[in-house]
């Protein structure tokens, strides 16, 4: 079927009804196969904007057009933390416009008493859904909001919906052998001794300064466990905005993905528990394996200080994988650059809007922002 050209109308699926997040999954697995892993179901939606989710239910926003979707935009609640005061927040993602759609056809759907009348809210979907999304949000209670949108999407958020970008960091990947790096291929043997030299020098000087045994992989009962008994204190600075994770949010978050298998990963600096490291794996639309750096918990500024050496000690935990991936961001001042590799994946930004504040030029920064704070990992 022949979609350019033709209208579209604006759906609320907001009530997760399962008809209507079929055809969002049809969607993605049709016209973006490879963004969600390993493809995308009716239960991640259900899972991440329905009433299991801790922080509350979220808001899900597409465009329909011949009884096909054709567009999509989500906001995820997620509880913020600035100062000891809590902040209902949605983190934005999923806006995905079918290629066809792409500055062609035309909203047939009325705006909301209220809302900008801009001719741009006609003819973008993406304007379109976000905005939308964002009017329920704010109607209900949600008074920031976050995202980390790709190249390609960043702009339009900045200047058409005026969000504010607060923070810029790095994915770094440790590359391995990538289908991207295909002649590398020829000289395996010489990366293999590189990487024997660099696990052997890791190993050393980790044994040095954090002590035997300083990583190993636990359940996640463990992990929720350790959780429970306060091992994993995290102190934060009070002039940043961090993500609440408490026992239900990483219950929630990590053990209960209904696409993805968490692993996590013990921290002790000289035998006493520190921290955790909690990662997947997965397939990236290119074809290349990744081992994801999710998130992590510890009690210790040491491990702040030697987050290369963990990183490095996690290879040995999937070595099928042909990248190490990880989100340098938010680097406190004394924490050396982290040497993954020599190829940086991509630029990332996290941007806001900011309800509380929406008349100053100053957005409050992300601490430390981690891949597992957003959707994307």
């Amino acid at each position: 079927m022949d979609l350019l050209n033709q209208d579209w109308e604006v759906r609320s699926l907001d009530d997760l009804d399962p008809s209507g997040l079929q055809l969002v999954s049809d969607f993605f697995n049709e016209h973006f196969p490879g963004v969600f892993y390993p493809k995308c179901t009716p239960e991640l939606f259900t899972w991440k904007l329905g009433s299991g989710n801790p922080a509350g239910k979220g808001f899900l926003t597409v465009a329909m057009s011949n009884g096909l979707v054709v567009g999509t935009a989500s906001g995820t609640r997620k509880i913020l933390i600035e100062n000891d005061k809590l902040i209902e927040a949605i983190e934005i993602g999923d806006t995905f416009t079918h290629p066809n759609f792409r500055k062609n056809g035309k909203c047939i759907s009325p705006r909301p008493p209220g809302t900008d009348t801009d001719k741009y809210y006609t003819v973008s979907i993406f304007g379109r859904l976000v905005s939308e999304t964002i009017a329920r949000a704010k109607l209900n209670g949600v008074h920031f909001i976050y995202g980390t949108p790709n190249e390609n999407s960043k702009p339009p958020y900045l200047k058409r919906l005026k969000f504010k970008e607060i923070d810029k960091g790095n994915i770094y990947s440790k590359v391995i052998l990538t289908p991207e790096f295909a002649p590398l291929k020829r000289i395996r043997w010489i990366l293999n001794i590189s990487q024997s030299i660099v696990q052997i020098y890791t190993r050393g000087l980790s044994y040095l300064i954090l002590g035997k045994n300083s990583l190993y992989e636990i359940s996640n009962f463990e992990f929720l466990e350790n959780y429970n008994k306060g091992i994993y204190v995290t102190e934060h600075n009070p002039n940043k905005i961090y993500l609440v994770n408490n026992y239900q949010v990483l219950y929630h978050r990590y053990v209960l993905h209904p696409n993805q298998k968490y692993r996590f990963f013990q921290v002790t600096v000289k035998g006493a528990k520190r921290g955790v490291f909690i990662s997947t794996e997965v397939l990236r639309s290119s074809g290349v394996s990744s081992f994801v750096v999710s998130d992590w918990l510890f009690s210790d500024e040491k491990i702040q200080r030697s987050l290369s050496l963990f990183i490095s000690k996690l290879r040995s935990y999937n070595r099928n994988t042909e990248t190490i991936s990880f989100w340098e961001h938010g680097r406190p001042a004394n924490v050396k650059q982290l040497s993954l590799g020599i190829f940086p994946r991509k630029r990332v930004s996290v941007i806001s809007k900011d309800f509380r504040n929406s008349d100053s030029d100053n957005a409050s920064e992300f601490g430390d922002f981690h891949i597992g704070w957003s959707d994307n990992g």
